[in-house]
């Protein structure tokens, strides 16, 4: 299966922004919690990263290397939030992501 990434700094930042968009972190979206560097990892459809442009956030893309976690749960470092559907993956849509975190920044500076 291919697919893109969304990292978001910070993790609860993340967090929010899927809160607004009415996301349950429930199976289904694979979404994934980095624990040591607080960042929110987002799976969305392969070459669809770059149209999340909010600042903060970073794409990994094709040829990026994303070290994920084992296990059902994975570990203190690094932790499943979500998981993929194995047979009907479910994907976030970048450009949706993008203005939730725009909304979260907004938000937070208020």
């Amino acid at each position: 299966m291919e697919w893109d990434a969304i990292v978001i700094a910070p993790l609860q930042r993340g967090l929010s922004a899927l809160t607004s968009l009415g996301l349950p972190v429930g199976p289904g979206y694979s979404v994934l919690a980095d624990y040591v560097r607080q960042e929110f990892i987002v799976h969305v459809p392969a070459g669809t990263a770059h149209r999340c442009t909010v600042q903060g956030t970073r794409s990994l893309t094709a040829g990026s290397w994303l070290l994920m976690p084992t296990g059902q749960r994975g570990s203190i470092s690094a932790a499943w939030l979500s998981t993929l559907h194995p047979t009907r993956p479910r994907f976030v849509d970048p450009g949706e992501l993008s203005d939730a975190l725009r909304q979260v920044d907004q938000t937070s500076i208020a």
